[in-house]
């Protein structure tokens, strides 16, 4: 009876997540410790031997490599992090996507920048 391989994570997620350990200045030890995976997982995402990761370990990964703008690492993936699942969920959040996709780099800073601002306005959950 054959092995089933599994099926690698996407070639981009692979490649992001290559760069952002090379440039952390981290060992590999040093970095799963802090993404509190071990080093045979974390070695086998970078050479391309596993799958996408869950949810809560590709926050640890961009959180340990410091992956700016947060979410990138997801969307190598091919996966939504939780917040934005959290919004897509909300009504009308798909149809302000689309209208914010139409913005220039500057729009977009104005957009982000009333967006936190009314954050700030709203209690904890």
């Amino acid at each position: 009876m054959a092995t089933q391989q599994p099926t690698p994570a996407p070639p981009e997620f692979v490649k992001l997540l290559k760069q952002s350990f090379d440039h952390s200045g981290l060992t590999l030890a040093e970095a799963a410790n802090k993404a509190d995976i071990s080093l045979a997982y974390l070695s086998r995402l970078l050479n391309g031997e596993r799958g996408a990761p869950a949810i809560g370990i590709i926050t640890r990964l961009e959180e340990v490599f410091d992956i700016q703008p947060r979410g990138l690492l997801f969307d190598a993936a091919g996966l939504h992090d939780s917040v934005v699942s959290k919004v897509l969920k909300k009504d009308n959040a798909r149809v302000l996507m689309r209208a914010i996709g139409k913005l220039n780099k500057e729009q977009m800073d104005i957009v982000l920048n009333v967006a936190e601002g009314l954050t700030k306005k709203q209690p904890e959950e």
